[in-house]
């Protein structure tokens, strides 16, 4: 064999693992288990997707709980908790099923998104007024 030919053979067959992995990872994503995001600082939302439906779901930390929200036919839900102050980074979405009880209880995997309201540096100088048209 070749190099040139091992080198065809070892590139095709990491292409098609790592193709293999990505299909896994997407399909896992997809139909796997259910997902929120959480935002913000002082005031923290969460948005909840592919929950069962007519569950409900809470943001919940040490000490801290919000409003249960039921999740709606399409598998989502929005979730609000008022001001939080030092707990904010140790929240978590928590569901459950309503016949079910605690037994059912469970955590949501979560990712956080913090936006402080404040632009990036380049948006700032992108909002300057030598670039702002008019």
């Amino acid at each position: 064999m070749s190099r040139s030919l091992r080198t065809r053979v070892l590139t095709v067959a990491v292409v098609g693992i790592l193709g293999a992995v990505l299909a896994v990872e997407t399909a896992t994503t997809a139909y796997g288990e259910p997902h929120a995001v959480i935002h913000g600082r002082s005031e923290v939302t969460a948005r909840v997707t592919g929950e069962k439906p007519d569950n409900n779901c809470q943001i919940a930390g040490s000490g801290i709980s919000g409003p249960w929200g039921a999740v709606g036919p399409d598998g989502t839900v929005t979730l609000t908790l008022g001001a939080v102050h030092s707990n904010a980074e140790k929240l978590r979405v928590i569901c459950e099923d309503p016949k079910r009880g605690d037994v059912s209880l469970h955590t949501v995997r979560s990712d956080r998104v913090t936006f402080d309201g404040l632009l990036s540096p380049i948006r700032q100088i992108m909002q300057h007024r030598f670039f702002v048209a008019g």
